[in-house]
C-alpha cells in the first residue's frame, strides 16, 4: 500500500482509531462521488475528484468546473478537465474505466446544451465523446449506464447536470422513449435498456399503473451490481406540476414516492425490488449486497425509527441488519463482518459540537463503535440542505483503504483511512 505519510497531513482530530490522512490538504472544495464508487485508478496510483466553486451556491447551467487527478505517490493536483456537467452532491459522477487511462465523467455542451460523456486519457490529455451521459460505469469498466441526468434536478438537485429549465424534459406518466440508458465505452454508442413504461407494464398493478399515469415520473440512481450483471435502478414520481417542479426533495417532500427495481442485463429478467409502499415508512440510500443478490439501505422498516436492513432482488427477505440504528451511506466489506456508514447533522449520531462519526459496525459481534469524527458543517449550509457535504465513505483497493469527504481547514477535502486491521473475518 502507498506510503500516506510521505505527502499527505495525517488528521488527528476526532481520535481516529486507525491512520486517516487528508488527501487534499492545499486545495479547495474537493469531493470524491459516492459510497458506491472508488476514485483510485486501477493501479491504485491515482485520485480522481471534483473541486466544486469556492462558493456554496447552486450550480447554473454553463457553470465550468474542474475534474482534479492527484497523484498518489508524489501527492500532486493536476486539473485534468473543466467540465459544465456537475451538479453538487456527485460533481461530474467521476467513473474510472478499465485501466488508469480511461477517467470517465459527464460534461455539457453550452452551444446547443446537450450533455454528453467523457473517458479522458488524464496522462496524455486524449479524449473522445460518449453518446449519452454516465452515471455509474460497470466493473469491467466496458458499460456505462445511465438515467436522463438532465431531469434529475426535478425531483433533487445535486445528482445530475444542468441545463436551462426551459429545455429540461417534462413526463407525465410513463414513456418508451426514457428510462436507463446502456453506454457501450468503447464505441461511444447508447442504446434504451430499459423504458420507464417497460418497467411499470412488467412489475406493477393496474392501480399501481395508474399512478404513475397520473404523476410525473422521472428514473434516478442507476447502479451496478459488483459481479456487473445486474443493474439496480430507481423511478421517482410525484403529483403533476406540469413540468414547473424542480427539486421536489426540498419543496414537495411528502409526496415524492420512489420504487426501486433490480434488472438483469442477459435474461432481463426485473423485480420491484423495494415497493413504494415500504420507502413511504421512511428510507433512504439503497446500495447493492457484495453478492450482487440483493440490497441493503436505511429503512424506518417498522415505524419506530431508522434501521439497517437488506432485501433480495425478488423483494423477498426485507428484514433489519442486526439491532443497527440506520443512518447516511451503509455499506459491508467483502468478509461479511465489518459494515460503515456516515451520518447526516440532523441524525442523533451528531455530537454538541456539530461533528459526525463513521460509524463501524462488527457484525460479528453485534457491536458498533466510531471509526473516527469528522465535521461536515459547510457555509452555505445554512442557506440550503443541497449546500450540505456528506461524506459518502468508500471502501477502496480490495477493502484495505475508506475514502470519504469532510471539512479540513474550512473547506471541502478528501480524506482516506487506512482499514487492513479489518480485513480479518
Amino acid at each position: 500500500m502507498i506510503d500516506f505519510d510521505l505527502n499527505f497531513p495525517r488528521y488527528t482530530a476526532g481520535s481516529p482509531e486507525v491512520p486517516v490522512w487528508c488527501l487534499t490538504p492545499d486545495s479547495k472544495q474537493m469531493i470524491h462521488r459516492f459510497f458506491d464508487t472508488s476514485p483510485l485508478s486501477p493501479s491504485g496510483r491515482y485520485l480522481a475528484v471534483f473541486q466544486m466553486p469556492d462558493h456554496d451556491g447552486m450550480p447554473k447551467a454553463g457553470d465550468r468546473r474542474n475534474v482534479v487527478l492527484v497523484d498518489l505517490h508524489t501527492g500532486k493536483e493536476r486539473v485534468v478537465w473543466e467540465t459544465a456537467g456537475w451538479e453538487n452532491q456527485m460533481g461530474a459522477n467521476i467513473n474510472w474505466g478499465a485501466s488508469d487511462s480511461e477517467l470517465i465523467f459527464n460534461d455539457v455542451d453550452s452551444s446547443t446544451w446537450q450533455p454528453f460523456g467523457v473517458v479522458l486519457d488524464p496522462l496524455t490529455g486524449a479524449w473522445r465523446k460518449l453518446e449519452h451521459t454516465v452515471y455509474h460505469v460497470s466493473p469491467d469498466g466496458k458499460y456505462g449506464v445511465s438515467s436522463n441526468l438532465t431531469a434529475m434536478r426535478r425531483t433533487q438537485g445535486g445528482y445530475g447536470v444542468v441545463i436551462p429549465d426551459r429545455l429540461v424534459p417534462y413526463y407525465k406518466g410513463t414513456t418508451a422513449e426514457d428510462g436507463v440508458w446502456l453506454t457501450d465505452i468503447a464505441t461511444g454508442k447508447t442504446r434504451l435498456l430499459i423504458s420507464t413504461r417497460e418497467a411499470a407494464e412488467r412489475t406493477l398493478t393496474a392501480e399501481r399503473r395508474a399512478e404513475y399515469e397520473n404523476s410525473e415520473l422521472y428514473a434516478f440512481h442507476t447502479k451496478w451490481s459488483p459481479d456487473g450483471k445486474k443493474l439496480m435502478f430507481s423511478l421517482r414520481f410525484f403529483p403533476d406540476h406540469k413540468g414547473e417542479m424542480f427539486r421536489a426533495m426540498n419543496y414537495n417532500f411528502q409526496e415524492l414516492r420512489y420504487d426501486v427495481f433490480s434488472f438483469e442485463l442477459e435474461n432481463r429478467e426485473l423485480f420491484l425490488s423495494i415497493p413504494a409502499t415500504e420507502w413511504d415508512k421512511g428510507g433512504h440510500h439503497t446500495n447493492w449486497r457484495n453478492d450482487s443478490s440483493g440490497f441493503t439501505m436505511n429503512l424506518d422498516i417498522f415505524r419506530q425509527g431508522m434501521r439497517l436492513c437488506t432485501v433480495n432482488c425478488d423483494g423477498t427477505g426485507l428484514a433489519p441488519i442486526g439491532e443497527y440504528t440506520g443512518s447516511g451511506h451503509p455499506s459491508f466489506h467483502l468478509n461479511g463482518r465489518w459494515g460503515v456508514t456516515d451520518c447526516y447533522r440532523f441524525e442523533k449520531f451528531t455530537a454538541e459540537d456539530g461533528t459526525i462519526p463513521l460509524r463501524l459496525f462488527d457484525l460479528k459481534e453485534n457491536t458498533e463503535r466510531e471509526l473516527v469524527r469528522i465535521d461536515t458543517l459547510t457555509e452555505g449550509f445554512s442557506r440550503g440542505i443541497d449546500a450540505r457535504l456528506d461524506p459518502h465513505p468508500v471502501w477502496c483497493d480490495n477493502f484495505n483503504l475508506l475514502i470519504f469527504n469532510a471539512m479540513y481547514k474550512g473547506t471541502r477535502s478528501v480524506f482516506c483511512a487506512d482499514m487492513r486491521k479489518f480485513q480479518e473475518s
